[in-house]
């Protein structure tokens, strides 16, 4: 991409900026965020500040993009669903209860209404391998005979990350622990019609008493 005309970029100040979104998210939360603020944390102008980033919102995916691996290289192959989808869970608990994501996931994602293309990105390069990385997981559990074929991925999906989203960005809501991560699970199942393995002994997450079934 072609830079703009002008004064050469004074180096590190990027990466100054998008450390001042940081430090103003996690001590005062998104709302705290603005041009003003951040250049002001940073030690520079808002002429600079917009020479680098279109405004909050994309230095904000900045700061997701560099904290955050933004694409998902995962291969949960356990040889059964439940605990493939287990490790997915654990990793987006892990993702969004982060407090860096908890403080500014609301926030953002209401910038996101308002900026197509910033969402068009977030969506694809953020949500997309894990969401690509579910469907993986089914389809593979769908040619082991563990599930009949899968119409609705998408729809399997939301039932996982719908309510991670809901617990981060809702005030007063139980935390991502083990039971919630196996509830989210067997929904899953029970929506994927999934059948326990012939002779297999499943565990709920985090005990060490048998699984039930969805």
């Amino acid at each position: 991409m072609m830079q703009p005309v002008g004064r050469p970029r004074k180096a590190g100040l990027e990466a100054a900026l998008i450390l001042a979104a940081e430090e103003l998210v996690l001590e005062h939360g998104f709302s705290a965020v603005s041009v003003e603020a951040v250049a002001a944390r940073a030690g520079t102008s808002r002429p600079a500040f917009y020479r680098r980033f279109s405004g909050v919102p994309a230095l904000i995916f900045a700061l997701l993009a560099q904290r955050f691996e933004i694409t998902l290289d995962v291969d949960f192959d356990f040889g059964n669903l439940r605990l493939d989808l287990e490790a997915i869970q654990h990793e987006q608990a892990g993702l969004f209860g982060d407090p860096l994501i908890a403080r500014s996931l609301a926030g953002f994602l209401d910038c996101l209404h308002g900026d197509s293309e910033l969402r068009s990105v977030f969506v694809e390069q953020f949500l997309g391998p894990r969401r690509a990385a579910v469907g993986i997981i089914i389809d593979r559990a769908a040619r082991r005979g563990e599930i009949p074929p899968c119409p609705d991925v998408e729809w399997i999906c939301d039932l996982l990350t719908g309510p991670v989203v809901l617990r981060v960005v809702m005030p007063g809501l139980a935390a991502l622990d083990e039971s919630f991560i196996s509830h989210t699970v067997a929904s899953a199942l029970s929506a994927l019609d999934y059948q326990t393995p012939e002779g297999a002994t499943l565990f709920v997450a985090g005990t060490h008493r048998p699984y039930a079934g969805p």
